[in-house]
């Protein structure tokens, strides 16, 4: 996924084929899951990942949890129009949580990020990195909400959220 990541950024690829790719590593994933079940150190942690408040979009944000699982992680996929109550509640209910992923794909929706970072960050909730990413988002925009990181594509969401967690 590595490799499919790399041609996604240069150009090589595009979305259809990065889906297609991401699917097939799912599916193999979960045949081998159970057969390594018993091996220690499989797992990078927990990720949860939705699109904010008002986004109804989900085609961007299922990549990177595609990817991101694939990276190595377990995924907790809140969907879409996500309030920050409802992460701030998964957050709570899974204290092993290592990545906490904002999607947003409308410049509309760019508060909601902006509110529910700020509101995740308020709460106390500790142990954990932020990461956003999104369509209108970008790396200063992720610095100026107060995100740990951000990925301009799910190639490279898989790759930040692994730094981040290091």
């Amino acid at each position: 996924m590595g490799i499919v990541g790399d041609k996604f950024k240069r150009g090589d690829i595009f979305v259809p084929e990065m889906l297609i790719a991401a699917k097939a590593m799912k599916r193999g994933v979960e045949v081998l899951k159970p057969r390594l079940a018993g091996q220690a150190g499989i797992s990078l942690g927990t990720c949860i990942i939705g699109s904010v408040a008002g986004d109804m979009h989900d085609i961007g944000k299922n990549l990177v949890a595609m990817m991101i699982e694939s990276a190595g992680f377990e995924v907790i996929d809140l969907g879409v129009d996500v309030s920050t109550e409802v992460f701030i509640k998964a957050i709570k209910e899974h204290p092993e949580v290592k990545i906490v992923a904002f999607s947003a794909l409308l410049t509309t929706t760019m508060p909601a990020m902006k509110a529910s970072v700020a509101a995740v960050k308020a709460s106390g909730l500790q142990g954990f990195k932020i990461i956003v990413g999104g369509a209108p988002i970008t790396e200063d925009y992720a610095i100026q909400i107060g995100a740990d990181g951000y990925a301009p594509d799910a190639g490279s969401a898989a790759v930040a959220a692994k730094k981040l967690i290091a």
